[in-house]
């Protein structure tokens, strides 16, 4: 196999050869993105970021509203296992969106939001 090459297993068990500068070039866009700083205020529409959504809810593209940004961050601290997405993520803003008729309220990782342009 090239050396420019990895394997990438999937569900299936198919092989697919995924050229490691391209594996590369999106882990960086992507930590690019993370690291792009936004500031937030109440009442503010955000969304996700593209290739950042780490929650089941909201889906990309759609608005939400901030309800609260938190200067100093919160850890779950259920959240206590290294292997899990979550640990030690800061959570920084609280967003509000409209699930079944109520306002449902996640707190978030602000890094991974920008803000909502219709």
């Amino acid at each position: 196999m090239d050396r420019n090459f990895s394997v990438v297993h999937v569900a299936d068990g198919a092989e697919v050869e995924v050229p490691v500068e391209s594996r590369q070039a999106m882990l960086k866009e992507l930590f690019g993105r993370l690291n792009k700083a936004h500031f937030f205020s109440k009442g503010q529409f955000v969304k996700w970021k593209p290739g950042l959504k780490n929650r089941k809810f909201p889906e990309y593209g759609e608005p939400v509203i901030v309800t609260e940004v938190i200067n100093d961050p919160v850890f779950d601290p259920n959240e206590n296992c290294a292997a899990s997405p979550y640990f030690q993520e800061p959570l920084t803003v609280v967003i509000g969106t409209y699930r079944d008729a109520d306002l449902l309220e996640f707190r978030l990782d602000g890094r991974r939001l920008e803000p909502f342009e219709p």
